[in-house]
């Protein structure tokens, strides 16, 4: 029963033994346990070792004691023994069949496995870790302050927005900065208009926090502002310098409409900036937060397509008004991202090394999309209809076929592809005339894109 050879000491194997000699019912409740001294004795033990089994048995419940000379196992109720039960093999789709048998992901638009410079970014990680101090605390509920005046900075220059540090909120990822947006919205808001096709992980937040979502359509210009003004909303979630899925950009006229519109409800624009860095073509248009003067624009940026998104960095910037209602709560808003990661990239930034890390993404992602799209001109050719945009990390393909868009997924999976329905970014059943596909070419290798596209011309045609 006992072995000097197990991991477990000696007292938790006896006391393991007569555990489930009780929970088993092989030991009934009032029979006596052997004398401490004779159990000793018979299993040639310390004394010492059977009374500290036996005290955890008491502790626990299973015997009880009479003077500490004798000991009765205690009455039992109940079957505290996990019960074998049959289980259920639960059908799943055959995306999750096949998870493993991924080669290509097209749905991702995570980063080429070569766009980042992990043997840099360790060194700035190690010179953290030499601040023992200022890691041993929580840190800032806002963010670390040398981090939110870094952004402050690259905002300005990059995007054209002017803000504070102080109204800058650091957070790991974009769906934690909205559940704490959503606590200090739902105080004065009950509805919020969002892009048609658009974020769907940000209408399931707004949902969640008891929102009435209104599904607004998009026109190649942005959202449709016409039925915007005919909806009671006065939140409206857009993402103007680069929509998601769409790839639409909104041009400047548009904006200040937008911005026209939330002084008029005396409303609130949550602008998302998704992947904004990433045009081709000219500089980055600069963002509505920069055109807000009435502090009507909440502005909503992330690194996670500049920097691996397992580092989990985000960031918001709230208007005075909405910095009030956080500061009145600021403390039951802990800080999720590590202070670490923090700290390391905000002197990665102040060192220049993030700018130096777009100019690189944005080279290899424009020589990378040139592949791409003549990959899919030469292959598939007139078989499809690509919506073809001069920013991002994917396109749209409008698949010319009798099959559903359900069923293009399967096939292309079969081969080994993994791709996303444009139709899964709806709340209402979408309309379009031929089956759309969302294809991100950002992680596929680019010596590997011409293949890629061939498993899909298989699976397809």
């Amino acid at each position: 029963m006992l072995s000097e050879t197990k991991k477990d000491p000696l007292y938790i194997q006896l006391y393991n033994h007569f555990r489930q000699e009780i929970e088993q019912c092989r030991l009934q409740q009032g029979e006596k346990l052997p004398s401490i001294r004779g159990l000793s004795n018979s299993l040639s033990i310390s004394k010492i070792t059977v009374e500290k089994a036996y005290q955890q048995l008491l502790s626990e419940g299973y015997i009880q004691s009479f003077n500490r000379s004798r000991y009765s196992v205690n009455k039992f109720e109940g079957n505290i023994i996990p019960i074998k039960t049959k289980h259920t093999l639960i059908k799943s789709d055959s995306s999750s069949k096949r998870e493993e048998e991924v080669i290509y992901d097209f749905s991702s638009g995570e980063m080429d496995m070569d766009g980042f410079d992990f043997a840099l970014w360790k060194r700035y990680i190690s010179k953290v870790f030499s601040n023992k101090g200022r890691l041993m605390r929580y840190g800032n509920s806002q963010g670390e302050e040398e981090l939110r005046t870094e952004i402050a900075k690259y905002i300005h220059k990059s995007r054209g927005v002017h803000v504070h540090k102080d109204q800058i909120i650091v957070g790991a990822g974009i769906q934690t900065l909205l559940h704490t947006l959503c606590s200090m919205l739902k105080l004065e808001y009950n509805s919020i208009a969002f892009e048609e096709p658009g974020f769907k992980n940000g209408r399931r937040i707004f949902t969640d926090h008891s929102f009435e979502i209104m599904p607004t359509k998009m026109s190649k210009d942005g959202i449709d502002m016409e039925e915007l003004s005919k909806n009671e909303a006065r939140l409206v979630y857009v993402s103007p310098s680069h929509q998601f899925p769409t790839g639409y950009i909104m041009p400047i006229g548009k904006r200040h409409r937008l911005l026209q519109w939330a002084q008029d409800v005396k409303g609130i624009i949550i602008e998302d900036d998704y992947d904004s860095e990433f045009r081709y073509f000219g500089r980055p248009i600069p963002a509505l937060k920069g055109l807000d003067a009435s502090g009507n624009v909440v502005y909503l940026g992330s690194f996670s397509k500049i920097i691996p998104p397992s580092i989990r960095i985000s960031y918001m910037v709230l208007p005075d008004t909405l910095m009030e209602v956080y500061q009145k709560s600021a403390s039951l808003y802990n800080q999720a991202a590590s202070t670490a990661e923090q700290l390391a990239l905000a002197k990665f930034m102040a060192d220049g090394h993030l700018e130096r890390q777009i100019r690189r993404l944005r080279k290899l992602y424009a020589d990378k999309r040139l592949i791409f799209f003549d990959a899919i001109k030469n292959i598939l050719g007139k078989n499809v209809e690509v919506n073809v945009s001069e920013a991002g990390l994917h396109t749209i393909l409008a698949v010319k076929t009798g099959l559903t868009a359900k069923e293009l997924v399967e096939r292309a999976l079969v081969k080994g592809c993994r791709i996303a329905p444009v139709r899964d970014y709806y709340i209402n059943k979408s309309t379009e005339k031929l089956p759309q596909i969302i294809l991100y070419f950002s992680k596929i290798p680019s010596n590997e894109i011409a293949r890629a596209v061939k498993l899909l011309k298989e699976a397809w045609f």
